[in-house]
């Protein structure tokens, strides 16, 4: 607990009293002096016994680079305190509609249960945090103050940017997928009873007919690893890894909407092929997660050869390869620079603006800069958001002070 600039002057204003009284004499200032002391007296004895407010996160879903979040939670008061509300903002986030800081900060009255709210802007992939909060209550007079830290913060993982691959390269990607589609659609292993949630596609009819109670069976294929599935591999030099995990998440997720088991090698990290949406999610966690001005582990020619798509980020530029491990065997490789693709695709970047996705909060903002990839992330995003955990505050505090705080409110940051 501190005492604040106002309570500073109250006690000079005594201290000046009790001096003057010495010399002329204490009962023309009796007036001043007892009041004071009463009042700077109940101030303390106010604020030493506020109870300590609780503050409930609301959950946020991870986006994509360009997307905006509302950050959003409660603090829960037994009686109607005067406070000032801060909560810290991490690298790679930016306060909407306003100048880039690291905490924003509201003077707000608690009165038993406070919303607060606000806006970021996800400006940079990776693991980012936004938190803690910390509350500053003081007396009805403002001549004390009391601060209260509270550990919890919540994590947002920022994807890279996705861009839509129109054009030769995406038509070509889309070649690839159709043709593993049909390659994992030959190999037949044997059939088995029908399960709830088979495609009706893969219903063999005429075995299903010889049945004695008409019981449908299906189809099913060789589970090779290497049989229906797409690999993607990628390298860059140092100060490149933003434009190389953009890069390969346009590519993974071009693959990962066509519904083909898509796998990844990049610095020395491999996930194997897959499909579903936590895979998805996990292929753009291991990219999120490259370190800045780090560069990436060398491809070697045996992973080039193995790779049915290369992303590489050079000096020159990121260049997407398709079937550069085919050319040995006298296939012709195809080459794209996706900085260009990227730039041509920008008009339909800006049109995706407005599509908003619901969060894990219930609080739908959000703009999808960035991303023309079509509603396939907004499914995805209603599928996650069940999986966003509800965050608990842990108790920590804090008796100094904090420094004023900016932008009146009534519980809503600016």
């Amino acid at each position: 607990m501190r005492v604040t600039a106002r309570g500073w002057v109250v006690l000079a204003a005594i201290a000046g009293s009790l001096a003057m009284s010495w010399q002329y004499g204490p009962r023309a200032l009796n007036a001043i002096v007892a009041p004071l002391v009463i009042v700077l007296a109940a101030s303390f004895l106010i604020t030493f016994r506020r109870d300590r407010p609780t503050v409930r996160r609301q959950p946020v879903d991870d986006g994509f680079v360009g997307e905006t979040r509302e950050i959003a939670f409660v603090i829960e008061t037994e009686s109607d305190i005067p406070a000032t509300v801060r909560d810290g903002i991490g690298t790679g986030l930016t306060p909407a509609a306003t100048d880039e800081m690291d905490e924003l900060s509201t003077h707000a009255i608690l009165d038993g249960e406070t919303h607060v709210r606000y806006e970021i802007d996800l400006t940079g992939r990776g693991e980012r945090t936004v938190g803690p909060v910390s509350i500053t209550v003081s007396d009805i007079f403002g001549l004390f103050a009391r601060r209260y830290e509270y550990d919890e913060r919540s994590q947002i993982t920022v994807y890279p940017a996705v861009y839509s691959l129109d054009g030769e390269l995406g038509h070509q990607l889309q070649t690839i997928a159709d043709a593993t589609a049909r390659r994992s659609r030959e190999e037949f292993d044997h059939l088995r009873e029908y399960r709830r949630g088979d495609s009706l596609r893969d219903v063999h009819w005429k075995a299903a007919a010889k049945q004695p109670e008409d019981d449908l069976v299906v189809t099913e294929y060789a589970a090779d690893e290497g049989l229906g599935s797409i690999t993607v591999a990628a390298e860059c030099l140092s100060g490149r890894e933003d434009d190389l995990a953009s890069a390969v998440a346009s590519v993974v997720t071009s693959i990962h909407e066509a519904n083909i088991r898509v796998g990844l090698l990049v610095d020395g990290t491999e996930r194997q092929p897959d499909t579903g949406l936590d895979h998805y999610y996990d292929l753009l966690g291991v990219l999120a997660a490259l370190e800045p001005r780090a560069g990436t582990a060398t491809l070697t020619e045996q992973e080039r050869a193995d790779a049915d798509v290369c992303v590489v980020a050079g000096t020159s530029g990121t260049t997407v390869t398709i079937g550069e491990g085919h050319a040995a065997h006298g296939e012709r490789a195809l080459k794209f620079e996706f900085d260009r693709l990227r730039n041509e695709g920008d008009a339909d970047r800006t049109s995706s603006r407005g599509r908003g996705r619901e969060r894990g909060n219930g609080h739908g903002h959000g703009h999808g800069h960035g991303h023309g990839h079509g509603n396939g992330h907004e499914r995805d995003q209603e599928l996650r958001r069940d999986r966003q955990g509800q965050a608990t505050n842990g108790p920590h505090s804090h008796d100094d002070g904090a420094g004023a705080g900016t932008g009146e409110g009534t519980g809503v940051l600016p």
